[in-house]
């Protein structure tokens, strides 16, 4: 089971392995809010400065998107999903941590359907 989260929210018991893919460190965040932390699983920067500095609407996700999608598919990234698709599938519960509020468009959902093995992302936590 694949599970997503904000960094900030709490931990649970039911999270099992917490995972942080951002590239940046959580500011204020000790490592004992996570378990891993999986930089090669989120956005280059120049990508996610384009995000955070537009105006966050649909056109500007899907322009995100179409950006993301393809650094996923370089092989440490693709590494990392096929593991965490093992992992999961062996019965694993994965969270996936990054800074976006809940139901804000964000990385992690993509990474999470590409583990899930599902071509698009329409879901929020």
């Amino acid at each position: 089971m694949i599970k997503t989260k904000r960094i900030y929210d709490l931990k649970e018991d039911s999270d099992g392995t917490r995972i942080l893919i951002t590239r940046k460190w959580p500011r204020g965040q000790k490592k004992d809010r996570f378990d891993e932390w999986i930089k090669d699983l989120s956005p280059e920067e120049d990508t996610l400065n384009k995000w955070e500095d537009s105006k966050r609407t649909e056109e500007d996700w899907k322009r995100y998107s179409v950006k993301f999608y393809p650094q996923m598919k370089e092989s440490k990234a693709v590494d990392k999903i096929e593991e965490l698709r093992q992992r999961s599938k062996k019965g694993e519960i994965i969270t996936l941590l990054c800074y976006c509020e809940k139901g804000e468009h964000c990385h992690r959902y993509i990474v999470k359907s590409m583990i899930e093995g599902s071509p698009t992302v329409v879901e929020s936590d």
